[in-house]
């Protein structure tokens, strides 16, 4: 399958430089359904918010740590990126997006409910914050404890124990300083040996087993400054997949910090990237090829930050192309740059590579001190052309009766 269309993005890639971080492979996890209780009262089907709700929209960013657990293992990170909450007219109502960081880029809303005195705000678990309609589960709102046990030879036990009786999430609001604060969680993610990591907070539950995709803890959210044109920083360039098979799937990881050069929050909603590929050749995902699967009606070069559809996720995009056909997207690197775009002004950042083949100049390097003595072109059906046109090989002759051969692009 190609994706199981949720979440499993989280604990692909790896993360900033900047985060703490520990990541580990061949971690159990425990599937018992009487531990879950929200997953048990969580209904079949459910009607999830994705358009947004009408009120004051704050937008804060993230701060804090979460663990995120697949059938590969588990990985704890500092969050990061943005939460949207918009306050309803009603003066108690609030709505917020993308509640926990694992689910940042489904869009989806979550309700809760603010204090009279404005300092609290409490939002009901259960909630889901992502939903597969093909099979019929989703991830949903729970909160409890886990902790990690070192089995040795690089293996690991994963338990979540529900908290009995808890029906919300609390958060405390700080209207002077602008930030809102989790209530209750706490954790290491460094804990020492046995126990990897332990922390109590915030989790998402798979509805269909109850067994734990993620928990957060310490979570703090502050308050966005005004909108003002910035240079982003430099995105990260994470690793490429080639499915080797021209009916497969290939995908780019990547990490996108939201802060400019200086270190300041950036508003997502002004950001976009764009990939490219050797020689700074800017790739673009068709209307013909894309636009039907991912909901755009146009050819696109600059993919809104967040952008959610078949192809997209917020730190993966997939292409309907191996690189190992006629018909190859790179020869040599491919990479993403950020576009920051405030009142019509754009800057950018440098666009960063993953150098996943060697570099077609390396064999120059390789010959130096010998004499060129013939260049020539052949296409892929070994038939020698005067010009390269597409995808071409390269035969340089030397002096010493050796030969090089590379990829080219024309």
């Amino acid at each position: 399958m190609k994706k199981l269309a949720l979440l499993f993005m989280c604990v692909a890639v790896a993360v900033s430089a900047s985060a703490l971080v520990k990541s580990q492979g061949n971690a159990y996890r425990t599937v018992d359904k009487m531990a879950h209780k929200t997953a048990l009262k969580a209904p079949s089907r459910v009607d999830i918010i994705t358009e947004q709700p009408e009120g004051t929209e704050v937008n804060y960013m993230r701060s804090g740590e979460y663990m995120a657990v697949s059938l590969y293992g588990y990985e704890t990170e500092a969050q990061s990126g943005r939460v949207k909450v918009v306050y309803a007219d009603d003066g108690k109502t609030v709505y917020i997006q993308d509640i926990l960081c694992y689910s940042e880029g489904q869009g989806v809303w979550v309700v809760g409910e603010l204090s009279d005195d404005g300092l609290t705000i409490s939002v009901p678990l259960g909630q889901y914050v992502a939903y597969n309609e093909d099979y019929d589960y989703g991830l949903i709102l729970d909160w409890g404890s886990t902790d990690v046990i070192d089995l040795g030879d690089d293996f690991y036990w994963l338990d979540f124990y529900y908290e009995d009786g808890r029906e919300n999430v609390n958060y405390a609001v700080d209207p002077e300083n602008g930030t809102i604060t989790m209530l209750d969680s706490e954790g290491d993610m460094n804990n020492p040996y046995p126990y990897n990591c332990v922390a109590t907070g915030l989790a998402g539950v798979w509805s269909d087993d109850g067994s734990v995709a993620t928990i957060e803890w310490n979570s703090t959210w502050t308050e966005m400054g005004e909108t003002v044109p910035a240079v982003p920083a430099n995105p990260e360039a994470v690793e490429f997949f080639d499915c080797g098979d021209e009916d497969g799937y290939t995908r780019f990881d990547f990490n996108i910090n939201l802060v400019d050069v200086d270190g300041n929050p950036l508003n997502p909603d002004c950001l976009t990237y764009s990939i490219f590929t050797d020689d700074d050749q800017l790739f673009t995902f068709d209307y013909e090829t894309y636009g039907l699967s991912n909901g755009f009606d146009t050819d696109m070069t600059e993919i809104p930050y967040g952008y959610s559809g078949y192809d997209f996720y917020l730190r993966r995009v997939y292409f309907y192309r191996t690189n190992t056909g006629d018909n190859p997207m790179f020869t040599w690197r491919i990479g993403i740059q950020l576009n920051y775009t405030v009142d019509g002004v754009t800057n950018k950042s440098d666009i960063v590579y993953l150098e996943v083949y060697d570099h077609p100049s390396a064999v120059n390097e390789l010959n130096e001190g010998k004499t060129v003595t013939g260049v020539h072109y052949y296409n892929l059906a070994g038939q020698q052309v005067a010009q390269p046109s597409g995808l071409s090989i390269q035969v340089t002759s030397y002096s010493d009766g050796t030969t090089s051969a590379a990829k080219v692009i024309k």
